[in-house]
């Protein structure tokens, strides 16, 4: 692994067998791979970080009606949402494909979708209450107690100052759908992390993200991580056997740039 083999061994990723995995959300990028049994099983979805993709917290919810969905993204209002639509009216023109068409009324899904039991915060996650964000501690007070959550977390780098605390809730959560960024600066601290993470979840999928570049080594500066808390195994489960990227459930983040691939 060149640059940072010191600090990030392949084999520390291997997922485990895992059943009931399926794909969330856009083909491309704004998609994950989870494992269903969690998604069932909660009774709330905590998405942090949204942009202007809700494509993934559609699909949980069409998985799991009964689900609160509480999202979180500072960057993003209606107003965005409808500058973002017409942003994507020249892409229509020139495409002419339904996909296109949908982008173009972005707007319009941001209010039909934020309504009744799924609300966006238009509030930071940090690892402090600076300039209006909330912690980690203030999401999950907005939920009822003793609520079992999944979580989506997508926050540019920001996983790093908020991950420990995410884990002081370890018992409520699920199941984890993660990105994580700047892994060729950080390798010290994303393998450390990961490391914590286990200790109560196991991985249980594992994609690099195609469009975050990659290390003079090859490995993915973006990595998307699935993992699943470890109660749902009656017993140690066996390492997955399974190719990275995994035909059927694994797609490209971009569609014209090559995938990594991930062989245990």
């Amino acid at each position: 692994m060149g640059e940072i083999q010191q600090a990030i061994e392949l084999s520390d990723f291997h997922p485990v067998a895992c059943d009931s995995l399926a794909r969330l959300g856009n083909a491309n990028d704004g998609g994950y791979v989870v494992p269903l049994a969690a998604v069932k099983a909660a009774d709330a979805l905590l998405s942090f970080g949204l942009s202007h993709d809700w494509s993934f917290e559609r699909d949980f919810k069409a998985h799991n009606k009964g689900a609160i969905v509480h999202c979180y993204d500072h960057t993003v209002s209606l107003r965005t949402a409808f500058e973002y639509s017409i942003g994507q009216l020249p892409r229509f023109v020139v495409q002419r494909k339904a996909s296109a068409l949908r982008k173009t009324l972005t707007w319009v899904e941001y209010i039909l979708f934020f309504r009744a039991d799924k609300t966006h915060f238009r509030q930071r996650l940090w690892r402090d209450r600076q300039s209006g964000s909330v912690t980690i501690e203030d999401a999950f007070s907005r939920l009822p107690a003793g609520c079992q959550v999944f979580v989506k977390m997508d926050i540019e780098g920001s996983e790093y100052r908020v991950l420990d605390d995410l884990l002081r809730y370890s018992r409520n959560i699920v199941s984890i759908a993660m990105g994580f960024h700047d892994v060729d600066i950080l390798p010290d601290r994303f393998a450390a992390l990961v490391e914590k993470i286990k200790r109560e979840f196991h991985i249980v999928h594992i994609h690099g993200n195609n469009m975050g570049g990659a290390t003079p080594s090859g490995f993915p500066i973006a990595l998307e991580m699935t993992f699943l808390n470890k109660r749902f195994f009656s017993s140690p489960p066996p390492p997955s056997r399974l190719k990275y990227p995994v035909p059927g459930l694994d797609s490209p983040n971009h569609p014209g740039l090559p995938q990594f691939t991930f062989e245990f």
